[in-house]
């Protein structure tokens, strides 16, 4: 009876619709986006004009990295 009952469930799948076959999608990004942009790349700071200057370069850095990001993530879509 087992036998009989293992037989039937492998041919169940074969009663089904068809299997579709899926090709991905190449998408292309610019490489300017695959690129870093540079943060703070001067001397270490020293004086509050310098910790000023570095910290707005690092957060010129970030914002460009995060928009190139987002970008990347509209062209290449959900996943």
């Amino acid at each position: 009876m087992f036998l009989c009952l293992m037989l039937c469930v492998t041919q169940l799948p074969a009663c089904g619709r068809k299997q579709t076959r899926t090709v991905p999608v190449r998408t292309y990004v610019p490489a300017d986006l695959l690129t870093t942009c540079p943060g703070w790349t001067g001397p270490r700071p020293e004086t509050i004009g310098g910790f000023i200057d570095a910290a707005a370069a690092e957060k010129r850095g970030r914002l460009c990295n995060a928009t190139k990001i987002e970008t990347i993530a509209r062209i290449v879509g959900p996943q």
